[in-house]
C-alpha cells in the first residue's frame, strides 16, 4: 500500500513537469492554426478583390491585358501578356501572272509580357516587353520595350503620364492585342500609314470626363534621314522606318500628339487624333515638318460589329529628304510628300444571342492606301505603292482570352505585282 501511494505521488508531481515541457509546442501549434484561419477569413472577406484581375476590361484606351494593373490592389505586382503564332500561305502567282517567288512561312510572331506595379490609387507603373519572331539569334527576331511609363492619376478627368509611350493614334496602335482585332495580321493601313506599334519617349496628360476621353503628349520626333540604326523615310513605307522606337532617340525635334474620343452610347466610340512635329533632327539644313491626322469609328450592336478609319499625312521638304537618302527619279522611290489610307470592316457574330459563351464571327475588310499619293516635282511615283486589299475570314474564340483566326487576302496594286495569301493564326491574352 505504501508503495502504491508513493507511485501515485510521483506521477502527480511529474504530470505538471511534463505538461510544462509540452506547452511551447502546443502554443506554437495553436498560433499556426489561428494564423491560417485569419488568412482564410481575409480571403473570404476580400473575395474577388484578393484575386489577380482578369484581362477582360479595357481602360483609358488600352487593351484588356495592358489594363490589368489599373484594376489591381495597391502595392501589388501585376503580370499579364499576349502572344500570336501565324502561318502565311502565299499564292504561286502575282497579280500579273508572273511567278510570285514567295515562300510560305510559319512564325512565332510575338510573345509579350506586361509587368506593372500599383504604388497607390494615384501612382502606378506599367510596361510592355515584346519578344518577336521566337529568337534574337541570327538577326531573326528582337526584344523590345514597347511601353514603360508612370501614371500620376490626380483625378479621373486629369492625369500625367511620362516614359516610353504608345502614340495615341488610330484604332490599333494602343489596342494592338491580337484578340481585339479581326484578321491574322493587323490592318495594313495601321501598319503603313499609322506605323504600329509606334512608341516614343515623352510625357503628357490624359483623362476622362463623362462620354469624353483625351490624351495629349509631347514626344521625341521621327527621324527622316538614315542614321544610327534608323532607316528614315522611304517611298514604300512612308513614316514607318523613321521611328526610333525610343532607343537613343534624337531629341533635336519634338512632336505633339493629341487625341479626343467620344462614346455617346454603349458599344459606340468615335474620335480623331492629330500629330505634328519635325523630323530632320539636325541632319538636314532645312527642317522636315510632318503632319498626320486620322478619324475613326467603332460600333457594336448585338451581333454586328463595324470599324472604319481614314488617315492622311504630309512630309515637308520631301525633295531634301530624297537627296539626303540618295533617292532618284529613275528609282521611283521618292518619299511621298502626301500619303493616305483608310479601311472599312464589318463582322457578324453568328453565336450572339445563343446560350453559349463562345464567339464565332465572319468578317470582311476593304483597305485602300497610297504611300506616294503625291511626290515632289521631278520625282516619279511607283504604282506598286498604290494598293488595295480585300480580306475576309473568321474569328473563333472558345473563351474570350483565346482566338483562332483564318482569312484570305486579295492584295492588288497598280503595278500588278500584288500577291494573294491565306493566313492562319493562334492568339491569346492573359
Amino acid at each position: 500500500m505504501k508503495h502504491l501511494v508513493a507511485i501515485a505521488l510521483a506521477m502527480g508531481l511529474a504530470s505538471p513537469a511534463l505538461a510544462q515541457e509540452k506547452a511551447p509546442d502546443r502554443i506554437l501549434e495553436l498560433e499556426n492554426k489561428i494564423d491560417a484561419l485569419s488568412q482564410e477569413m481575409e480571403r473570404i472577406k476580400l473575395g474577388e478583390a484578393a484575386a489577380e484581375p482578369r484581362a477582360d476590361t479595357p481602360t483609358l484606351g488600352f487593351s484588356p491585358a495592358a489594363s490589368k494593373v489599373y484594376h489591381s490592389q495597391q502595392n501589388k505586382v501585376s503580370i499579364g501578356g499576349y502572344g500570336e503564332t501565324t502561318y502565311q500561305n502565299f499564292s504561286k502567282r502575282r497579280q500579273d501572272g508572273n511567278a510570285a517567288g514567295r515562300r510560305d512561312e510559319a512564325d512565332a510572331l510575338r510573345n509579350i509580357i506586361y509587368v506593372g506595379y500599383k504604388f497607390n490609387d494615384k501612382i502606378l507603373f506599367n510596361s510592355e516587353i515584346e519578344f518577336e519572331h521566337g529568337t534574337t539569334g541570327n538577326g531573326r527576331g528582337m526584344v523590345s520595350v514597347e511601353a514603360a511609363y508612370i501614371d500620376f492619376r490626380l483625378s479621373r478627368p486629369f492625369g500625367i503620364r511620362a516614359g516610353t509611350l504608345l502614340v495615341p493614334m488610330g484604332i490599333t496602335n494602343e489596342t494592338h492585342e491580337p484578340t481585339t482585332f479581326h484578321g491574322v495580321l493587323r490592318p495594313s493601313v495601321e501598319r503603313n500609314i499609322i506605323p504600329s506599334t509606334w512608341r516614343e519617349n515623352g510625357a503628357g496628360v490624359f483623362g476622362e470626363a463623362g462620354i469624353l476621353s483625351y490624351r495629349s503628349y509631347i514626344m521625341t520626333g521621327l527621324q527622316a534621314i538614315k542614321d544610327k540604326g534608323v532607316d528614315g523615310f522611304t517611298g514604300s513605307t512612308a513614316l514607318r522606318r523613321g521611328r526610333s522606337s525610343a532607343a537613343k532617340s534624337y531629341a533635336e525635334d519634338l512632336a505633339w500628339i493629341g487625341r479626343l474620343d467620344i462614346s455617346p452610347l454603349e458599344g459606340v466610340k468615335a474620335g480623331a487624333s492629330l500629330y505634328f512635329g519635325k523630323a530632320d533632327q539636325s541632319l538636314l539644313a532645312r527642317s522636315v515638318p510632318v503632319t498626320l491626322h486620322e478619324v475613326h469609328v467603332q460600333a457594336e450592336y448585338r451581333s454586328l460589329e463595324i470599324k472604319a478609319l481614314h488617315a492622311q499625312g504630309t512630309i515637308g521638304n520631301a525633295a531634301g529628304v530624297n537627296s539626303a537618302q540618295g533617292f532618284t527619279d529613275a528609282a521611283k522611290n521618292s518619299v511621298g510628300s502626301k500619303f493616305f489610307g483608310g479601311y472599312v470592316e464589318g463582322a457578324l457574330n453568328i453565336l450572339a444571342g445563343t446560350q453559349t459563351s463562345q464567339y464565332l464571327a465572319f468578317f470582311a475588310r476593304y483597305e485602300r492606301y497610297n504611300t506616294q499619293w503625291r511626290t515632289p516635282a521631278g520625282f516619279a511615283r511607283d504604282p506598286a505603292n498604290s494598293r488595295s486589299e480585300y480580306t475576309g475570314g473568321l474569328t473563333y474564340k472558345p473563351i474570350p482570352q483565346v482566338a483562332v483566326k483564318l482569312d484570305h487576302q486579295r492584295i492588288t496594286n497598280r503595278a500588278r505585282t500584288g500577291i494573294n495569301q491565306f493566313n492562319l493564326g493562334l492568339a491569346y491574352i492573359f
